[in-house]
């Protein structure tokens, strides 16, 4: 029973550390609410060509269907982060 919880335990931490790893590069550029604000905000970095990727936390209050609130949080790579700053304070 103890190695069963060993091992789940043991690749719980390795999950994260590959995780770590692979997202050392990248940086929280812009956290946006809705599909329409996310898709302005994604819209500026890809006219101005930067690599970007995007995370939704678990969103637990889902009830209403009309008020989309989902949260959207934004990365670009690092050495990208000045060309994306300058794209998302364009105005539109």
């Amino acid at each position: 029973m103890y190695k069963v919880i060993a091992i789940i335990i043991l690749i719980f931490v390795i999950i994260k550390l590959a995780q770590l790893y692979i997202n050392r590069n990248w940086k929280l550029l812009h956290t946006t609410f809705g599909h329409e604000n996310y898709y302005k905000a994604v819209a500026k970095l890809k006219s101005a060509g930067v690599k970007y990727k995007t995370k939704t936390p678990l969103n637990v209050n889902n009830r209403e269907r009309l008020n989309d609130n989902t949260q959207y949080d934004i990365y670009v790579k690092k050495e990208e982060e000045h060309l994306a700053q300058r794209a998302m304070n364009q105005s539109d």
